[in-house]
């Protein structure tokens, strides 16, 4: 082995990638995505997270401890209920994460210096931020009991005050396992990775090996054909889903409670429109490597920003914007509510909208992206 050989093949190989702007700009901006994405997106903390209030005692004492819990930033401002089966609705249809119910007797309970009970109902599909507003609200209750209420003379020793007590339940996920709320949404992470690269790959490779104009000389048009390469790859991602909901079931106990034909339905419409959205982005690829790492560099953001490892409430407003562009983001939503709520058509209905139109446009996009590269 000589040095000059291997020196010689440094440079032609420099030559290459610096040549190679796809390539180049996809490395050199990974750093920076990490580091946004990680450093604004990864985070325990609970912003703004949707909560609910069904104040059945609408006194002053609970007009305040309204007041105290909004004032909360982990908390947007509440929406009112007038009744429990709202309460329960708010957490079942529209996601949210809490809603505090106060008892009719509540001033009274207080008034007679008697501790006085308020019921916590927490979206346990959402585990870690569950146990942090639950956390919140409890040390607001405190705070409100130490700083609102009048002492009371229980002994000639010491003075006390009449206390907000808090009685916690967690729908969903009685057991906080965070597993539960990981995995019913993690095959949205498997199949984003399937179809995106399986497409955009397919399709850089066909043009590699001069097939694809062979295809384009046929009476198909480039939709058909698209739609026809799609297909095969349906049913591995339907052969991979249906082996990760087993597990999930086998090994943990995580059972799918709504119908398996709407779970199915869902990810039809979402392997469609990931597979167009990966055909899209390969039409910009020169060659199969450069097809990996464009699909690396998409795919990333819809790992992390999609909430299925960390609560979209937690993400700043950018990132927020960022995430409901992102197919990733509505499929692991409806797989939560099928799975953990057993959701129907109703609640999950927005979600298939949106991957649907979602699907369409990257179609179209992609045949007209793909023409005049071909052309």
């Amino acid at each position: 082995m000589q040095l000059r050989n291997v020196l010689a093949m440094t440079r032609k190989e420099a030559r290459t990638m610096r040549h190679d702007h796809a390539l180049l700009s996809s490395i050199l901006v990974q750093p920076v995505l990490y580091l946004i994405l990680f450093g604004l997106a990864i985070t325990n903390e609970v912003n703004h997270a949707a909560w609910i209030v069904y104040d059945q005692s609408q006194t002053a004492h609970s007009r305040q401890l309204i007041t105290d819990l909004s004032a909360l930033t982990a908390l947007q401002a509440p929406r009112f209920a007038f009744s429990e089966d709202e309460v329960v609705d708010f957490l079942r249809r529209q996601d949210g994460l809490a809603g505090v119910v106060i008892p009719w007797n509540f001033a009274e309970k207080l008034a007679r210096g008697q501790d006085a009970p308020i019921q916590i109902l927490l979206n346990g599909a959402r585990t870690a931020s569950a146990l942090r507003v639950a956390n919140y609200i409890n040390q607001t209750a405190t705070a409100f009991s130490l700083n609102h209420l009048p002492a009371r003379d229980r002994s000639e020793q010491r003075l006390t005050t009449a206390q907000v007590s808090i009685e916690k339940r967690y729908w969903y996920n009685p057991g906080l396992q965070d597993r539960f709320g990981l995995l019913s949404a993690m095959p949205a992470n498997m199949l984003t990775q399937i179809c995106l690269m399986i497409a955009a790959i397919s399709l850089v490779a066909e043009r590699e090996r001069g097939t694809f104009e062979q295809l384009l000389a046929t009476p198909l048009s480039l939709s058909e054909i698209m739609l026809g390469k799609m297909i095969p790859y349906v049913g591995i991602g339907f052969i991979a889903l249906s082996m990760m909901l087993t597990g999930s079931y086998v090994f943990y106990g995580i059972a799918v409670k709504g119908s398996l034909l709407l779970l199915m339905l869902v990810a039809l419409v979402f392997m469609f429109a990931t597979m167009a959205f990966g055909i899209f982005f390969s039409a910009w690829a020169q060659n199969v490597q450069q097809a990996i790492f464009l699909g690396f560099f998409v795919m990333f953001p819809s790992v992390i920003i999609t909430g299925i490892l960390v609560p979209t409430d937690n993400y700043p407003l950018v990132i927020s914007a960022l995430s409901h562009c992102l197919p990733a983001r509505y499929f692991a939503h409806a797989l939560r509510a099928i799975t953990l709520k057993g959701a129907g058509v109703a609640e999950v209905g927005g979600d298939v909208l949106f991957l649907a139109g979602f699907f369409v446009l990257s179609l179209l996009a992609a045949v007209r992206v793909t023409k005049p590269k071909l052309g």
